[in-house]
């Protein structure tokens, strides 16, 4: 096999940018020589072994820092590139700064590279940042945006060149949903009570907006809520709770590897984001055929038609929120017809096939002699 693509994240957790580059990985290692890189430090273990569970070569490499600290390391990852010739490198992107001196170091050493980018948080673009962006998106052959909202933004605000941004959808994979969950499980999140179960899976940061659904559960007593993931908000949202009297109605979760049938236990999902890149909590809700309530902002509102596979209400509006959940908890035909509706739509537009297939093509216009 003389076609060989070194894959990058130096990302510190396994989320969802992380989880797709792995689908990726998985799907591209039949027709190409696989090689992840991967920061070497503890927090990128859990990359590492899923990607080495694929049955692909995984190395670490020297951790590059933002600032000058990363230059030192960037240039031996330079002269390791142009001794081993990969044909392509890609990096994928937690936000536009992150694998800047992988990707620099890519370029320098005339390899063909991809960025994938996956999400563009709130932040302050310093000067110089901003024209080392600009330089940098010169060189970089193509950027792979996970929705059309962010691949505007690459172009409008960081001013990359129009021409090398393309729009690729995150995908789910559809065999991985059960119709009904494991005997029990329903009883063991909702601690045995009958009432319906409002399902989020999250991690708990302010950029899911999980303060806002905490309040709608406060307008909402009829269902109990079900919060599945770990983060930084995690003690903080608990207070909430409490604060709101939630009592029982609100179960913290934690971790869970079974988030498949945790949806498949769930009446309905809830994602009130504040910010998103290509959600894929929720294209795994609509694969799982769960109706569902999320934001109306950038990306999602290209994953879910509202009204048709699912409701999307305004940011940070705990009202309208709890008015759409008590909608759907309150309608069983409704439910139905959305998530089937959902489930429709992503076997058409958000398989790992079609996802491939989009990429693959990338890949070889980049290598073509």
């Amino acid at each position: 096999m003389d076609r060989s693509i070194y894959f990058y994240s130096d990302s510190t957790e396994l989320g969802g940018a992380e989880l797709a580059l792995l689908m990726l990985v998985e799907g591209v290692r039949e027709s190409w020589e696989v090689t992840v890189l991967v920061d070497d430090l503890p927090t990128s273990l859990p990359l590492r072994e899923r990607a080495e569970a694929l049955g692909v070569t995984v190395r670490a490499v020297e951790p590059m820092p933002l600032g000058p600290a990363g230059v030192a390391p960037a240039v031996r990852l330079c002269r390791q590139l142009r001794r081993e010739r990969p044909t392509l490198f890609h990096a994928h992107l937690s936000w536009p700064l992150a694998a800047k001196w992988a990707l620099a170091a890519a370029v320098t050493a005339g390899v063909p590279s991809v960025a994938t980018v996956h999400l563009i948080p709130e932040f302050e673009l310093e000067r110089s940042s901003y024209w080392q962006l600009r330089a940098l998106s010169r060189g970089v052959g193509r950027y792979i945006a996970v929705s059309r909202a962010l691949g505007d933004e690459l172009v409008g605000r960081f001013r990359f060149p129009a021409e090398k941004v393309e729009v690729v959808y995150n995908a789910v994979r559809l065999e991985r949903f059960p119709e009904s969950p494991p005997p029990g499980l329903r009883e063991e999140i909702t601690g045995g009570s009958e009432r319906p179960l409002v399902l989020t899976c999250a991690r708990l940061d302010e950029q899911k907006g999980l303060d806002v659904l905490l309040r709608a559960a406060a307008e909402v007593p009829e269902a109990t809520f079900a919060l599945a993931g770990t983060g930084p908000l995690g003690p903080s949202l608990e207070g909430l709770a409490g604060e709101l009297g939630l009592g029982e109605r609100v179960r913290f979760l934690g971790y869970r590897a079974d988030v498949p049938d945790l949806l498949a236990a769930a009446d309905v999902f809830a994602l009130p984001s504040l910010f998103e890149g290509s959600p894929l909590a929720v294209l795994e809700a609509m694969a799982a055929r769960r109706a569902l309530v999320s934001s109306a902002i950038g990306g999602t509102n290209e994953v879910v038609v509202d009204g048709e596979s699912g409701l999307l209400v305004p940011p940070g509006d705990s009202d309208a929120l709890a008015a759409a959940l008590r909608r759907l908890l309150e309608d069983q035909q409704l439910r139905g017809r959305l998530g089937g509706a959902a489930r429709a739509r992503v076997e058409q537009h958000f398989t790992p096939q079609v996802a491939r297939q989009q990429i693959e093509t990338i890949y070889r216009e980049l290598a073509a002699p």
